[in-house]
């Protein structure tokens, strides 16, 4: 029988951990799509299953609210499911806990792409029934992040063959990587990171470079702040994603 609701254990260890010795945005982020990729395959929808069909999924956006994050040595489990898919985009929530606590909740928009035409499918009534958890639904959805004009330039990021993940184009970890890139040191030690939110706007391939935009963080940590990050396509300027981080001084 297939689990609608499925949960998987992970230790904290050095593979994910940030330099402050905890778990860090982009180690939660592979954890979340390890998670996902591992139920989708269970319940028939992994990556060999959808090439079967000539689709994939697409990530075209995500949200994360985090409380807390935890150290080296803790253990955490994701619980995640599929909402009821109405439409081309089925959308999957996770919640984080470690122990008793719970640390925080995601949310994840995935598109359904013909593999040759790359144009949207929708699932038929009879998958989404199978697949998707009837009951309950995260408060969060991923909302639309419109590009900026007042925004700042931090630099070019060349796509590397290290950014690509099975599809081909760049892995979805690696924005966030890049956007915490783009901060300096001191920001990462003087604040906690307590919301992620990313719309995938367009594909970055090998031979990309892209253009990353961002606004200031405030002079000194007093009170939390949101942070708007954007990066384009140096070629033709065309938008690649947009997104936004909130953080609290730690």
């Amino acid at each position: 029988m297939k689990q609608t609701i499925w949960t998987q254990s992970y230790d904290i260890n050095s593979i994910v951990l940030n330099h402050r010795k905890r778990l860090g945005l982009v180690g939660l982020l592979k954890i979340l799509q390890d998670t996902a990729w591992t139920h989708a395959n269970h319940l028939g929808h992994g990556f060999d299953d959808m090439l079967r069909r000539n689709t994939i999924w697409v990530l075209t956006r995500q949200r994360l609210a985090m409380t807390d994050w935890p150290g080296w040595g803790d253990k955490i489990d994701i619980r995640t499911w599929v909402r009821p898919i109405t439409g081309p985009l089925a959308q999957r929530d996770y919640e984080i806990f470690c122990g008793d606590r719970k640390l925080g909740d995601g949310t994840a928009s995935w598109l359904t792409l013909d593999q040759t035409t790359r144009r949207p499918m929708k699932l038929s009534v009879t998958e989404s029934e199978s697949i998707c958890r009837s009951d309950g639904t995260l408060a969060i959805t991923p909302e639309k992040i419109a590009m900026r004009p007042e925004t700042s330039p931090t630099g070019t990021i060349p796509v590397r063959i290290g950014d690509l993940d099975i599809n081909g184009h760049v892995n979805n970890v690696c924005y966030a990587q890049w956007i915490l890139d783009s901060l300096p040191l001191e920001d990462h030690s003087s604040y906690r990171l307590t919301e992620y939110e990313i719309n995938f706007l367009g594909e970055s391939r090998l031979g990309d470079t892209i253009e990353l935009e961002r606004e200031d963080l405030p002079p000194s940590p007093t009170a939390p702040v949101r942070l708007h990050f954007q990066g384009k396509r140096t070629a033709e300027g065309a938008a690649v994603f947009s997104a936004r981080i909130g953080a609290a001084p730690d």
